[in-house]
């Protein structure tokens, strides 16, 4: 199966299913020490902003459209989906991160 189609289906089956954030992708760290992490900026209604951030781990699926990126493929301003599970000490693990291409930000 190409990556494409697996990358699409994996997007489209988590969603239902696992908890998911959405917002603008705030800061991309891949030198992280333990892993890769980002951090995600939403607006909630009241114009209460909540940061926060998810681990990238081997396993976590990242999508751009259909196509399939690497961690480093990831710009900042670009809006995002993240699904993920509770880490430990309180951090998010991320389990796919979608961009959505329509709405990317450009800074």
């Amino acid at each position: 199966m190409p990556a494409t189609n697996r990358a699409t289906s994996a997007v489209r089956s988590v969603r239902g299913t696992m908890p998911t954030i959405w917002g603008q992708l705030e800061k991309v760290d891949e030198l992280f020490a333990r892993s890769p992490h980002i951090k995600v900026k939403t607006s909630l209604p009241g114009g209460i902003v909540i940061r926060v951030r998810a681990n990238i781990g081997a396993e976590t699926l990242i999508a751009r459209g259909t196509e399939s990126v690497d961690v480093s493929g990831l710009r900042e301003g670009e809006f995002v989906e993240v699904s993920y599970r509770h880490g430990r000490e309180g951090i998010l693990d991320a389990v796919t991160i979608y961009v959505r291409p329509e709405q990317t930000v450009v800074s």
